[in-house]
């Protein structure tokens, strides 16, 4: 009985133990297990999160260094001076301000100056150089003429004496024409020579004929704004005269000691302005005349051109730009010419026509036509 109560209490002992170990390994296994989730994966509320590391920032890329071209300076304009005319002339523009350059041929009385007055071409049909009056006049240009128009169209009376143009004529004989074939006509600014292309005679109508009366209309015209820029000239000179004779202030005078009033300023004398003096054309020059133009793009004597219906009239002709227009008046004058040169020309070339009065026909015309030299 006694071994069987030891062994109870062993066996009591034992499952008293057993017991206590299981509940405690229950509680341990019960709060390890708490913060799972039923599939198991980690909750972040119930466990101390594990730091991890910090990924080490990377580096930005800086954007990829460009330099930026150089700036070019911008082309600045060359600006061209005007030419200055060679000095043989200065003495010719001083009187004459629309001197173009000087006409020259061998073997006959031509050496003279040649104007170009756009505002009026035919303003020195009966004038000299300085205005005055004179028979013969002076050689000028027709209108509608400039650099690059390929044809220079100058006009001179056909004196008796053989001045003006009165030599031209020789040139319808060959034997002169092959003689004396170079042409000088230089410019304000350089020599040129042409050589002779071809002579003819011609024809202008009645109508085309600028009449005494016209003449007399324009001057009136060009002589009234000649007054008028004379007198505002005159105007703006005797303003600046009035400025430069103005008397100085006087200085404010001081109050006497007496009467501690300050006296009576002296008056300033009025100065009198002199009368604008009375003009008349005939107190003009010819540097007072404005006969310069702005010549437009358009081609005045187109309508002329395309109505000449075979009848060449040179005269429409001094612009040559078109290269249809040249090949019409280079075969023209060929066709029409007393005689062979021997002379060609092609589009590009420079030419020179020189016109005068001829009395084969009522209002004939004898032409002279040469191209320049290279």
């Amino acid at each position: 009985m006694k071994k069987s109560g030891k062994h109870a209490l062993v066996f009591t002992t034992v499952f008293i133990t057993i017991m206590v170990m299981s509940v405690l390994a229950g509680m341990i296994f019960s709060r390890s297990g708490k913060g799972r989730t039923g599939d198991g994966s980690p909750s972040g509320s119930a466990l101390t999160p594990v730091p991890t590391a910090t990924p080490a920032p990377t580096a930005t890329p800086e954007p990829p260094i460009t330099t930026s071209p150089t700036p070019t300076s911008e082309p600045t304009e060359t600006l061209t001076p005007t030419p200055k005319p060679l000095p043989q002339y200065d003495e010719y523009l001083a009187t004459n301000p629309y001197v173009a350059g000087w006409l020259t041929i061998d073997g006959t009385k031509i050496n003279d100056p040649v104007v170009y007055t756009p505002g009026s071409q035919n303003y020195f049909l009966h004038r000299a150089l300085d205005g005055s009056y004179s028979e013969k006049g002076t050689f000028f240009i027709a209108v509608n003429w400039r650099e690059g128009f390929h044809n220079t169209l100058i006009y001179g009376h056909n004196m008796k004496d053989g001045s003006g143009f009165g030599s031209l004529q020789k040139f319808a004989d060959e034997n002169f024409g092959r003689k004396h074939n170079i042409i000088t006509f230089d410019t304000l600014y350089e020599d040129r020579e042409y050589e002779l292309l071809g002579v003819f005679y011609s024809q202008i109508d009645e109508d085309e004929l600028e009449t005494e009366n016209d003449r007399e209309v324009k001057d009136r015209l060009i002589a009234q704004a000649g007054i008028e820029k004379k007198k505002e000239e005159l105007r703006k000179e005797q303003e600046q005269k009035r400025q430069e004779e103005k008397p100085e202030p006087s200085p404010e005078p001081e109050p006497t000691k007496e009467t501690g009033k300050e006296p009576t300023p002296e008056p300033t004398p009025e100065i009198t302005p002199e009368p604008t003096p009375e003009i008349t054309a005939k107190d003009l020059t010819v540097a007072d005349l404005d006969l310069h133009r702005e010549f437009g793009d358009e081609d005045i004597y187109r309508v002329e051109k395309d109505e000449d219906n075979g009848r060449f009239r040179y005269y429409y002709y001094n612009d040559l730009a078109s290269e249809d227009d040249f090949d019409y008046f280079v075969s023209n004058v060929k066709e029409k010419a007393l005689y062979d040169t021997g002379v060609d020309a092609k589009y590009g070339d420079d030419l020179l026509t020189l016109s005068t009065c001829s009395y084969q026909v009522k209002n004939g015309r004898f032409v002279v036509v040469a191209v320049r030299r290279k």
